[in-house]
């Protein structure tokens, strides 16, 4: 094997970081076998607890809402007092020629059965359906009924025997007072126990035609179940507390499909379980079951670059064997933290794809830099140490510039951020350790064999290669045309700043959820009664004294007067199509002695039994859209004005995502703000300059915005989709951390060199040499292994994959190789300037 030897650096004093570096890679290249034999153990016990990991891991994902808003308190006040209507309803929507036929009241009556019995177990509160509806109205007539015969026979003091209970039915038959279609139940009903009617009522329901039932039924609450057209039937399912954090929906949905197989529905019939639970689950499910598909490509991806990286088949083996055994314990970890804290299925794939990413990173710089030491003229074991030693501190730097933005996250107030955080804050370190400790001890007992099986893996790739001779050209030109690249770079932010400050964004369940049950389902409800049926604009209080009697559970007059008055203003508000409260349940106002009959369930609907009242806004324009927001600020100053009716606050979907979209707007800014500090500080002491913290910071934010131009203008203009709101908070947090790689390996070598005599211009274009190769293969790892997300079937990691992808591979390319070396070729010495520290700064102070 020929090898082109290159002369070692001058060596200077290494400062501390390196010093313990340098003790650490003796310890570990001295005893290389009990480094391995530490990581068998460690991963046998770790791998039970790790296969355990989607225990812990909720399926409804994060909320969206964010504590200690007004939506916050709305949906504390609404989980306690109307649970029925809380986010952990679910919805049934049933599509059919004629869902008032025969065969879908059968599918009704046995969904309803099938549900009954989780009612009795306690994971389901209740469930309402227009069989539900016609059960309960023929419940109260034949109770109504046998009080009425009672009646008539104790006035007549007649003979109250069963016998002539059924005479006295059949004498009411015969006027006309009880229809003919219901003799055969009300002449059982009058002789059997109160117990017993409901189970009358029951079958009646379920046989009887309900185009011309009977009995009569509020036909404003029948069309809230079933389509105008006959076409749709909704069921609503309210999970209770005891059903836990994720309520099995899946149990619904089989319970639906055994229904309709037991009722013999057609294929023209369709049942789809939705609500925003649903949605959400289906979401991550799809996320779930896209990961061995993600993994998979970049696993391929990651293999095929470090086969072209090392030219050798073991280390690129080894690598990803490495990081392999690092996730396992990582996943162990999270498992131990997932029983306090909440995590989700995103957690997960973001850790796998940081933790391969930033793993090939490290072991690329680190098994480079052994080959230049071996190419230098070290023997084998010194070569791994000084390797550990000169790689591990650009390796430390750049994990604790990830940790800083991952640790940044756990203080956003938006709940899906701290689990993202999670993944990264344990991922990170443990690949950190597994490639300082398991990379040194297999150089150490492997040798050269390390890159065994590959084609003269141990020539110098770095300034022999075709890529090394391209990368040289373009440091060449970098220098030449400092100026001129500065100027480029700068206007072509421009537009893409623009299209990222323009860019339609949403947090809508809907439109970013990928092909399933639940969205199929909300759009057949929407079609049929309006999106606000799924996601309404709500409106709860706790009443003012006097406005509710909580003995008798019922608005007082002067409830009922503040209440109708506050409603009506509701109604009135432009961007409002139907207000529902206690005094109006059906959209239009009920007279008072009218709101007193209404039925239990349907006034605890709005007035719960601690006296609550809940007011359903329903606006005209879809929940997401900025006319809905503008709506529900009017509905916010007329309800801020109803002191009358008691502490009223706004929640619901619309409400929701404007107070999310503020949080996360705030939450992007300090994270910046933190991590940028913490960066700042850290590289300022690490590398004794001003300048150059400052510039990777705008670089890193150079990158993000071209990314999400490139992303808005693929995902908005051309494919006409969504665009994510949190896509920038994303690109961020990840790139604050992960982009900071591979300036701190440029920058590092520029410093080492400069320190080791070199002139700045000389150190420059050297240092684009000596680490562009590993920085573009690191950039093409991690922009494929991330970039992998797009191929997912849910939106927004399609939009994760495309932004964090194109982010990396700008940063890796065009931003580390052209504009940074223009920047340090621009300001020179200025590069290295720290006023207070003037012995560091003439320590590396350009010639």
């Amino acid at each position: 094997m020929t090898a082109t030897v290159t002369p070692a650096a001058p060596e200077t004093t290494p400062g501390a970081m390196r010093n313990r570096l340098l003790r650490l890679a003796r310890v570990l290249t001295a005893r290389p076998k009990t480094v391995l034999i530490a990581w068998a153990v460690l991963i046998a016990v770790c791998f039970p607890f790790a296969s355990q990991l989607n225990d812990v891991l909720t399926k409804q994902g994060a909320s969206k809402v964010v504590p200690g808003t007004s939506s916050a308190r709305a949906d504390q006040l609404v989980e306690r007092s109307f649970p029925d209507r809380s986010q952990r309803e679910s919805i049934v929507a049933i599509g059919a020629p004629d869902v008032r036929g025969a065969q879908l009241r059968a599918l009704l009556a046995g969904l309803d059965g099938r549900i009954a019995e989780k009612v009795r177990t306690g994971e389901v509160r209740q469930s309402s359906s227009a069989y539900t509806l016609y059960r309960d109205s023929t419940t109260a007539y034949l109770r109504q009924l046998r009080t009425q015969v009672d009646q008539q026979l104790a006035a007549a003091r007649a003979d109250t025997s069963p016998e002539a209970r059924r005479q006295a039915v059949d004498a009411l038959v015969s006027v006309g007072q009880v229809p003919a279609a219901l003799a055969g139940p009300a002449r059982q009903a009058v002789t059997a126990d109160d117990s017993a009617l409901p189970g009358l009522a029951a079958g009646f329901a379920a046989t009887a035609d309900w185009h011309a039932f009977p009995v009569p039924v509020p036909a404003d609450a029948v069309d809230r179940l079933l389509a105008k057209d006959g076409t749709a039937a909704l069921v609503s399912v309210s999970f209770a507390k005891q059903a836990g954090h994720d309520p099995d929906v899946d149990w619904l949905r089989a319970a639906v499909a055994d229904a309709l197989r037991t009722a013999g529905a057609g294929p023209d019939v369709n049942a789809h379980v939705t609500g925003e639970l649903a949605l959400i689950k289906d979401t991550y499910k799809k996320a779930e079951d896209d990961n061995a598909l993600m993994e998979t490509v970049a696993y391929a991806i990651i293999f095929v670059v470090l086969l072209l990286f090392f030219r050798a088949v073991v280390p690129a083996v080894l690598t990803v064997a490495a990081i392999g055994l690092a996730t396992t314990v990582s996943q162990a970890a999270l498992f131990a933290l997932g029983h306090q804290v909440t995590l989700t299925q995103f957690t997960i794939t973001i850790m796998n794809f940081v933790m391969l990413g930033a793993g090939v990173d490290y072991s690329m710089l680190l098994s480079s830099r052994y080959r230049q030491e071996r190419l230098a003229g070290r023997p084998p074991k010194e070569a791994a140490v000084h390797a550990t030693a000169h790689a591990g501190e650009s390796m430390l730097l750049a994990a604790a510039a990830v940790v800083l933005a991952f640790g940044a996250t756990l203080l956003s107030p938006v709940d899906w951020i701290p689990p993202l955080g999670y993944g990264g804050l344990i991922g990170i370190p443990i690949v950190l350790l597994a490639a300082l400790t398991l990379t040194p001890a297999l150089l150490t007992l492997l040798g050269d064999r390390f890159f065994a099986l590959g084609l003269r893996p141990l020539s110098d790739l770095e300034h022999g290669s075709a890529l090394g001779r391209h990368l040289a050209r373009a440091a060449d030109l970098a220098r030449r045309r400092k100026v001129a690249i500065v100027l480029v770079f700068a206007a072509v932010t421009v537009p893409f700043a623009v299209a990222t400050a323009q860019h339609r964004s949403t947090a809508d369940p809907v439109a970013l959820s990928p092909a399933t049950d639940s969205r199929t389902g909300f759009e057949l409800v929407a079609r049929t009664w309006g999106d606000a049926t799924v996601l309404p604009t709500l409106v709860v209080a706790r009443p003012a004294p006097g406005v509710v009697d909580p003995a008798e559970h019922r608005l007082t007059d002067t409830g009922r007067t503040a209440v109708t008055a506050l409603t009506d203003r509701l109604a009135a508000v432009p961007g409002v199509a139907r207000v529902s409260a206690v005094t109006r349940p059906f959209g239009t106002p009920l007279a008072a002695d009218q709101v007193d009959a209404l039925g239990a369930e349907l006034r605890r609907d709005y007035l719960a039994d601690d006296g609550a009242l809940r007011i359903v806004v329903e606006l005209a324009d879809p929940p997401y859209s900025g006319a809905a927001a503008r709506a529900v600020d009017r509905v916010q100053d007329v309800t801020a004005a109803a002191k009358d009716v008691g502490t009223l606050e706004v929640g619901g979907a619309t409400q929701v995502d404007r107070q999310y979209g503020n949080a996360l707007d705030s939450s992007f800014w300090q994270m910046i703000g933190l991590v940028s500090v913490g960066v700042f500080v850290m590289l300022v002491i690490a590398l004794r300059s001003l300048l150059i913290p400052v510039r990777l910071i705008l670089t890193i934010m150079m990158s993000n915005v071209w990314a999400i131009g490139i992303t808005v203008l693929i995902f908005h203009f051309w494919l006409d989709k969504a665009i994510i709101d949190d896509l920038p908070i994303f690109l961020t947090v990840l790139m604050m951390g992960l982009g900071m790689d591979y300036e701190i390996f440029l920058v590092t070598r520029v410093r080492d060199l400069v320190r080791g005599g070199a002139d700045q211009e000389s150190a420059t274009i050297g240092a684009v040499v000596d680490t562009g190769r590993v920085i573009n293969a690191a950039g093409l790892v991690m922009a494929g292994s991330l970039g992998t997300m797009a191929l997912s079937s849910t939106v927004m990691l399609q939009e994760y994959g495309a932004g964090l992808g194109l982010a990396v591979l700008l940063d890796a390319t065009l931003i580390r190789m052209l504009f940074v070396p223009a920047t340090l070729l621009l300001f020179r010495r200025f590069n290295w300037w720290l006023p207070t520290l003037r012995r560091a700064r003439a320590e590396v102070s350009p010639r």
